[in-house]
């Protein structure tokens, strides 16, 4: 008996040929370690700002840290391996890259007034040795998550280096965002969809500035967002004001709307907001409604397994140190009820939600409908009525996750997940229609005003130069009031302005109404 063996035909060689590059697949878990992992390192980089360089907290968080990348990547019930092609991937990052430099993230392009305080917290962090206080005796205490890294390679290269660093970080994070975010919708054509509502969500901010007289006095760069008592941010203006809240914000929004979908464990879920805090404790808190809602699902489901409790575990054991700082001298900052009168409130929710929210419960039995769009609603109702600090920030900070969790589910709508019929659908382009003005006079600003000039000052100067009708408790806690365990020994004395004039050339600031 002889045995033929028949070799593969190059026909059948041909028929399954091995993907090319730019189509083959990342895994999404590998996706998300990249992201958690920066922002461990973050929490790492802060112990060292502190004066935490100990030893023993490296190995700590060494260890720490390769147990939370463990756990996250092991394959589950609820696994997340199906992932973005490389090309997807490029072209998010892309995406967020070209965002963020019209954001004014880079210096090419102009930047807006908030960043007069940012580039000084960054150039502080830069040309002092860690740990520093200021002459006044107080730490800067506040969401500096982002400017970590930067700040160590502007030790290195300069401010230049520290502004192409940030560039670079942020647009990595926020790419790798948008790639996980493509692999909840089935197709190319409703990612499309569902980035082209993202990017132009936001409330209806020039029929505000109409309602309240000031239509003859706008112009193409105006900012239309201060039009009301309070603010829902739109997502150009998140990204180009406040990467920092729009990152941690979206980066909750995503892993809720991930687990919802079946696709990430509660476990992973959970280590989200200590993960996040540092970047922005209110984008966190933003977060929370919707992560107890999944803390009660699976309780309900009895679906519990050691991974969802040792991850989060891990999680707050290396964000310990970072939660310790960021509530330091917290009773100068505080929490109460914002004033708001009642008929100005629901004028402010008729103009910036009902639009969105009548189109968006016609799919409330879709996959981000039901509790996951009435705990979004529920939010965005009391946020205005919080206040945290002396501004309005808790509303504009906090709302990030159910906004995006709202403007994600319109997009299913639009895309055809859920029937949405001609006439809503004809509405909701018109209400994106209109509501992309805001973010467009974002991006004529960024196109039309100058580069914005390098930080020449400290914080506490650069600060009173917009904001010296506020506090700067936001940004700075005294000594005394830092636990003991973070609180630095010896602080280096930061370093005295070398100029008596911080932006000599001056710093464009768009009509505020």
């Amino acid at each position: 008996m002889v045995a033929i063996v028949l070799a593969p035909s190059p026909d059948a060689a041909i028929a399954s040929p091995r993907p090319a590059l730019i189509a083959r697949r990342v895994p999404a878990a590998v996706l998300l370690g990249i992201v958690v992992g920066w922002l461990a390192l973050d929490l790492l980089m802060l112990c060292r700002f502190v004066g935490l360089a100990q030893p023993l907290v490296y190995a700590g968080w060494a260890m720490l840290s390769a147990g939370l990348f463990w756990l996250l990547t092991l394959p589950r019930r609820r696994d997340l391996h199906a992932g973005p092609t490389v090309g997807t991937l490029l072209a998010c990052v892309g995406v967020a890259v070209a965002l963020l430099l019209l954001g004014g993230e880079g210096r090419f392009f102009y930047a807006n007034v908030d960043w007069q305080v940012r580039d000084a917290v960054l150039r502080d962090m830069t040309v002092n040795p860690w740990p520093f206080a200021y002459a006044s005796g107080d730490l800067l205490r506040a969401p500096i998550g982002m400017y970590l890294v930067p700040a160590l390679a502007g030790k290195l290269w300069g401010q230049a280096g520290a502004d192409l660093v940030l560039l670079g970080q942020n647009g990595l994070l926020l790419g790798l965002l948008f790639a996980i975010g493509a692999t909840l919708f089935a197709d190319r054509r409703k990612r499309l969809i569902a980035l082209a509502v993202f990017l132009a969500f936001s409330g209806l901010d020039i029929l505000g500035q109409v309602k309240v007289g000031h239509a003859a006095l706008l112009v193409p760069t105006a900012h239309l967002e201060g039009w009301g008592p309070t603010q829902f941010s739109s997502t150009i203006t998140l990204a180009f004001w406040v990467p920092q809240h729009a990152i941690a914000g979206w980066i909750g929004a995503l892993g809720f709307l991930l687990w919802r979908v079946d696709r990430l464990g509660l476990g992973s879920l959970l280590m989200l907001p200590p993960m996040t805090a540092l970047w922005s404790p209110l984008a966190a808190i933003g977060a929370m409604p919707f992560i107890l809602h999944a803390v009660w699902t699976e309780l309900r489901r009895r679906r519990i397994t050691l991974a969802d409790i040792a991850l989060p575990a891990c999680a707050t054991a290396i964000a310990l140190p970072a939660l310790a700082y960021l509530a330091a001298a917290g009773e100068a900052v505080g929490a109460r009820f914002f004033p708001i009168r009642p008929d100005v409130y629901l004028v402010f929710l008729t103009i910036e939600l009902f639009p969105w929210l009548l189109i968006a419960f016609a799919g409330r039995r879709a996959r981000f409908g039901g509790p996951v769009l009435a705990i979004a609603t529920g939010s965005l109702l009391a946020m205005p009525l919080i206040q945290v600090g002396w501004w309005i920030d808790f509303a504009m900070r906090a709302s990030i996750p159910a906004l995006s969790i709202l403007a994600l589910h319109l997009a299913d709508g639009l895309g055809g997940t859920w029937a949405l019929s001609a006439r809503r659908r004809a509405a909701l382009v018109l209400l994106l229609a209109l509501g992309s003005v805001t973010g467009l006079t974002e991006i004529a600003r960024a196109l039309t005003f100058p580069v914005s000039p390098p930080p020449r000052c400290g914080f506490s100067r650069a600060w009173d130069e917009s904001f010296s009708a506020f506090p700067k408790g936001s940004y700075l806690a005294p000594l005394a009031g830092v636990p003991t365990v973070i609180r630095p020994v010896a602080p280096a004395r930061a370093r005295p302005d070398a100029t008596a004039d911080c932006f000599p050339t001056g710093w464009p600031k768009p009509p505020l109404f």
